[in-house]
């Protein structure tokens, strides 16, 4: 039967050892009478990584019991719409897929078994639209493995968005917070917003072309009464626009008499730094001020209603080092006078550039074309795939990727080229940034070469070519709207096996163990003209372990300067991580054990990050 060229699937760039679907083809027909059975064989043989029995599957296309279909038409727009139309189909089995169609066109799903099939149309909005489905589900049931059925899928009229920057104009209230209750005329859209006083804030998914009204809820604010004009704010936001609207609001002067007064010590922070604005809250009082950054005694320009007060200022950056005011509980401010002492604490930047300052989640991708609409809706933040072809980065490149023989991966080949290809096209559908991030190995500890990668001259002169290829690959991607134009991964399970077993690598600790800079060097010399590349004038490393860690951390300094980086490591590394699940787990106890461990300091040592 397989007579014909087998079919590579394009699921993963460069070369056919990974590509993950194999089809046979044939152009002959197998005739079985009804009740008989045939044996297919086919033959496979893997070259460089192994491949076991148990990851490999073979499936019968277009069987003779799965010959049915489901025709799933789609309502035709008279204008341009991002928003791909969509189904949910729940199989017989239990497992769901998701098909994206295109408007006006018929989506077909074949290969189908006779069964009960539920289809489910989500409702598809972004911050210009809305598209709802008249009938949400369908239940369609094939009686033989060759029916056919039609579904036809009607639309609601599209529902179009506005967007509104609120503001609250009022210098007095300093950065107070204060709430606003946002409805249509019909109260079909009612929503409640949090302001900060002074600063615009974007509202989005409002009813374009409703009538809105801004209902300010009373606060008071530096001994002011703060609430809404008799007349409420109100506005008709047009689609595709952004209407600017400042909130009316009055106010009325309270009565202080049996207010305190505060005064305050700010301690910890370096001499000449500017004053800085702080905000005291209390159940409902606010007070906004601004405090000297000095050491000296401050008396507070207004008085205070008695309570606990909770205080927040923002982080002071000094020379890219956050200091921060925290109190370790509320400030009592009871008695007739009160004398507050707030202390600020340098700290450390953890937010990564590039990345969102909160938890950032992410998925894989092997390259493949239908990652766009499989990834389209879903809110991530980044999308990884391995920068290179063997698993192991490649000391030995297969000649499909190393088309000149010169040891290096060819430029053209790495499968970054596609992974920001892809991930531009979901930036574009979807309105949002997305982080290709890239996973490399210059050493495979995970496939246990990791010794031979370091002290073969060269693999290691290999790797250092194919590790430069790559930052400069990356850091061509660079561009106004991508200052950091990918991220990288480097070396998983590399600093972990160090310290799961680290006296396997005691000879890489040595002296003169790894041959960091000569192959280095052998790597600049040979590596062929590319975009971007200048050789450099090289420091000098120590030619060992710890050598060989600062030479990756420099070359991606030096030829990727704007991409992101940093080594994967294990949360096994230094013994089982069993004990949180201990009923007397003791994390600061662990904690300073393992930060006493000498194999935890080694890796201090190591200074992975410099």
């Amino acid at each position: 039967l397989g007579n014909q060229a087998v079919t590579l699937a394009s699921s993963d760039g460069g070369w056919p050892i990974e590509k993950n679907t194999i089809t046979i083809n044939h152009d002959g027909a197998l005739m079985l009478a009804a009740g008989d059975t045939a044996e297919l064989q086919c033959y496979l043989a893997a070259t460089q990584m192994p491949v076991a029995i148990s990851d490999l599957s073979a499936t019968l296309a277009h069987a003779p019991a799965r010959q049915g279909k489901i025709c799933v038409h789609f309502p035709a727009m008279t204008q341009t719409v991002a928003l791909k139309p969509a189904i949910e189909l729940l199989f017989p089995a239990g497992e769901t897929r998701r098909f994206v169609g295109e408007w006006g066109e018929v989506l077909t799903i074949g290969d189908l078994s006779a069964g009960t099939y539920r289809l489910t149309v989500p409702v598809l909005a972004n911050d210009e639209m809305q598209i709802a489905p008249v009938e949400s589900s369908f239940t369609v049931t094939l009686q033989t493995g060759d029916a056919a059925a039609q579904v036809q899928v009607s639309c609601l009229p599209i529902v179009r968005y506005a967007s509104v920057r609120l503001m609250i104009d009022a210098p007095a209230l300093g950065n107070a917070k204060l709430t606003v209750e946002i409805a249509d005329a019909t109260q079909a859209d009612e929503r409640t917003v949090t302001l900060i006083a002074n600063q615009p804030q974007l509202i989005t998914r409002l009813l374009a072309g409703h009538h809105y009204t801004v209902n300010l809820q009373p606060a008071m604010i530096n001994n002011r009464f703060i609430s809404a004009p008799i007349q409420l704010t109100g506005f008709i936001p047009a689609a595709a626009q952004v209407a600017e609207v400042a909130v009316a609001y009055q106010q009325a002067a309270i009565d202080t008499a049996s207010f305190v007064t505060v005064d305050a010590t700010l301690l910890g922070l370096p001499d000449g730094v500017a004053p800085q604005r702080y905000l005291f809250s209390s159940g409902k009082y606010q007070y906004s001020l601004m405090l000297e950054s000095g050491s000296d005694r401050q008396t507070l320009a207004l008085r205070f209603a008695p309570g606990l007060y909770d205080v927040q200022t923002d982080d002071i950056f000094i020379d890219s080092v956050p200091w921060r005011c925290e109190q370790a509980g509320s400030l009592r401010l009871l008695q007739k006078v009160n004398h507050v002492a707030l202390e600020f604490l340098p700290g450390v930047t953890l937010q990564v550039k590039g990345w969102p300052d909160y938890l950032a989640h992410g998925g894989v991708t092997v390259n493949a074309p239908e990652t766009v609409s499989l990834y389209r809706d879903i809110p991530f933040s980044a999308l990884f795939k391995y920068d290179g072809f063997d698993g192991g980065g490649d000391p030995v490149p297969a000649a499909e990727v190393d088309v000149n023989g010169d040891g290096f991966l060819d430029y053209a080949t790495l499968p970054i080229h596609k992974t920001v290809a892809l991930v531009r096209q979901i930036e574009k559908e979807a309105g949002r940034s997305v982080m290709p991030v890239m996973v490399i190995y210059t050493a495979n500890a995970s496939g246990g070469s990791a010794l031979a990668d370091l002290q073969d001259a060269q693999k290691l002169r290999n790797h250092f070519g194919n590790f430069i290829t790559q930052c400069l690959a990356a850091q061509s991607y660079k561009d106004e709207t991508h200052p950091v134009p990918a991220t990288f991964v480097l070396n998983p399970d590399f600093l972990g096996a160090l310290q799961q077993g680290p006296y396997g690598y005691t000879v890489v600790r040595q002296k003169n163990s790894v041959p960091v800079n000569a192959q280095l060097a052998a790597a600049i010399q040979a590596l062929p003209a590319m975009a971007g590349f200048i050789a450099p004038s090289l420091p000098t490393f120590s030619d060992d372990l710890y050598g060989y860690i600062q030479a990756v951390n420099y070359l991606v300094r030096q030829f990727a300067p704007d991409v992101a980086f940093g080594w994967q490591t294990n949360v096994w590394a230094t013994g089982t991580a069993d004990w949180v699940l201990r009923d007397t787990a003791d994390p600061v106890a662990e904690g300073q054990a393992i930060a006493a461990d000498p194999v935890a300091e080694g890796q201090a040592n190591r200074r992975i990050y410099s």
